[in-house]
């Protein structure tokens, strides 16, 4: 019992420090995409660090709702295997519940960029994104609860992604897992408009300097970073280590696996983005009913 205490304490310090170190690198690889599909240099990696500090020498306020949503993105974060399911965590690790998390995070940005607009024009501005915001949220819940749903109906007595990846050893459904697939895309497509684009979180925060900018900077690094792991957790549950994997194992899939599945996400949302060769929405709806057809003949077929 002690044993199996200190191996989730030591997995869960050890996704702490990945997670919060690896973060920043994912955005500096969207700017290397945008700008390379764009036929202009892209940054190196670790210029996001270095804004991060740069910023963070410059001695400003920062309000409460801005740590308050750096705890909710850092609890989200801590919830969602990262290459193991041995995290204490594991019963957050519902996908709406993370999702949950996470959009309070964002609310709470939106909230402040409304709240220090310095100009009418750049408050209107900021009112018609937000409401093109609030479009994809009502997009996005029913969508997050759809995927815990899926889950439980597809493989009974299964509700959180930690469950999944144990049980799905135990219970093979690869209807249930193809299904995962089409929503976790379809999810994706809603997030890529607007939530994992640094661009557009740089015209919410534009008001914003010093360190609060920073912190708020950070916080939608590590949010991106919390939504590809759970879009990578749903495609690829293959490439998150049980408690019956060997040491060297679990140090593969740590050390490789991981980030390059966050790469990969990463370098497919951002060309997505750039070139746009289908309506998001509309591919996003057809998807999702692929997602629920596949599960559901599963299950009927079981």
């Amino acid at each position: 019992m002690i044993t199996a205490v200190a191996l989730q304490l030591c997995i869960l310090l050890a996704q702490i420090v990945t997670v919060a170190l690896l973060a920043p690198f994912l955005t500096d690889l969207e700017y290397i995409v945008e700008n390379t599909m764009a036929g202009r240099p892209g940054p190196w990696p670790g210029r996001r660090w270095r804004q991060l500090r740069a910023g963070w020498r410059q001695n400003t306020a920062i309000s409460s709702l801005s740590w308050m949503g750096l705890c909710a993105t850092t609890l989200a974060g801590l919830s969602i295997p990262f290459a193991s399911t041995q995290i204490p965590l594991h019963f957050l690790s519902e996908p709406l519940a993370c999702g949950v998390l996470l959009i309070v995070a964002s609310i709470s940005v939106c909230i402040q960029a409304l709240t220090h607009s310095p100009t009418r024009l750049l408050r209107l501005r900021l009112t018609s994104s937000l409401g093109a915001l609030g479009h994809d949220l009502l997009f996005l819940v029913p969508l997050l609860a759809l995927t815990g749903t899926l889950i439980t109906v597809g493989l009974p007595g299964s509700a959180t992604l930690v469950a999944l990846l144990q049980q799905r050893l135990l219970q093979p459904s690869p209807a249930l897992l193809g299904g995962l697939v089409f929503i976790a895309g379809a999810i994706l497509l809603i997030l890529n408009r607007r939530l994992l684009s640094d661009s557009w979180h740089e015209r919410l925060i534009s008001a914003t300097e010093g360190r609060h900018r920073s912190l708020l900077r950070y916080q939608h690094d590590l949010s991106a970073l919390c939504w590809y792991l759970l879009m990578a957790d749903l495609i690829w549950p293959d490439s998150i280590a049980t408690a019956a994997a060997t040491p060297g194992h679990l140090l593969l899939l740590w050390c490789l696996a991981a980030p390059a599945k966050l790469g990969f996400l990463v370098v497919f949302a951002t060309a997505w983005r750039v070139i746009r060769p289908l309506p998001s929405a509309m591919l996003a709806l057809v998807l999702t009913g692929a997602a629920i057809l596949l599960v559901v003949a599963g299950r009927l077929a079981s």
